[in-house]
């Protein structure tokens, strides 16, 4: 195995181990509020891409948000909790949509 080649391994290690996630969740873990726990209930509840995630819509992501948080059976009845969390999913939403944009542009670029 070449140096380029070993280049190009640590590299992706090194971002895995910065999102604190695996390598099927990596691209998700880049969106601003998605920690490695986030992404893997996004995944398990449907958000498997960074293209789903930004194409949703940010109300279906509060029962997944809900899940993310700590106490989330204390917090399911507080609308302050709720609108706290539909901001985030809003921003969430926002940041996959700049992601996945600057991925289309590169892409059309190549």
């Amino acid at each position: 195995m070449g140096w380029d080649m070993l280049a190009v391994v640590l590299d992706h290690m090194r971002d895995r181990l910065q999102a604190g996630a695996r390598a099927d969740l990596l691209e998700m873990a880049q969106v601003a509020y998605v920690k490695s726990r986030t992404a893997r209930l996004l995944w398990e509840n449907g958000f498997k891409t960074l293209r789903a995630l930004a194409e949703a819509d940010p109300k279906d992501l509060l029962p997944v948000l809900m899940m993310a948080q700590p106490r989330s059976m204390d917090l399911q009845g507080s609308q302050r909790i709720s609108a706290k969390l539909l901001a985030k999913a809003e921003i969430i939403v926002g940041s996959a949509n700049k992601i996945w944009e600057s991925q289309l542009q590169l892409e059309l670029e190549e």
